[in-house]
């Protein structure tokens, strides 16, 4: 297993002697700085993590299009295809959460055809609807997720 080189501390993970020359600390910073990423994780690891991230985004999104299109057609014998159906605010709140989900799925192409860098264009999550932002949404810590990981990544 190898080791990561973290500052202030030697490979075997024993504190180093803070008397020892300025060079050698030096040294060790730059050593840290030019890790090279893909050691840690491989690049394959980190796109099936990328997919998987935004296929679980868009599992989320539509359960809540589901969610909060289902009280209009459950009880109406109603196509689900009519969107006239639904109020305008909600269906702002469908259009906003597809739109979510069809960024992820070009995100996903651009990546399966090898352009590893490619990030989702939509990168905040949607709002709720009738309350603000919670902090203990599932929704946007995902988002946050997929912003860091698609940062470093």
């Amino acid at each position: 297993m190898s080791s990561i080189i973290t500052p202030g501390v030697t490979n075997s993970g024993v504190p180093q002697n803070n008397t020892t020359n300025n060079n050698n600390n030096n040294n060790n910073n730059n050593d840290v700085l030019q890790m090279d990423p893909n050691q840690i994780i491989s690049v394959d690891e980190q796109i099936q993590y990328k997919i998987q991230l935004l296929l679980h985004i868009n599992s989320v999104l539509l359960a809540r299009v589901i969610h909060m299109t289902n009280p209009f057609f459950k009880d109406k014998k109603i196509e689900p295809n009519s969107p006239s159906v639904l109020p305008e605010n909600i269906q702002l709140l469908v259009s906003q959460n597809l739109k979510r989900v069809h960024a992820n799925l070009q995100c996903i192409s651009q990546i399966n055809q090898g352009y590893i860098r490619s990030k989702p264009v939509i990168s905040d999550p949607p709002m709720i609807p009738q309350q603000p932002q919670q902090s203990n949404d599932i929704l946007a810590k995902l988002y946050l997720l997929m912003s860091r990981v698609f940062e470093f990544w």
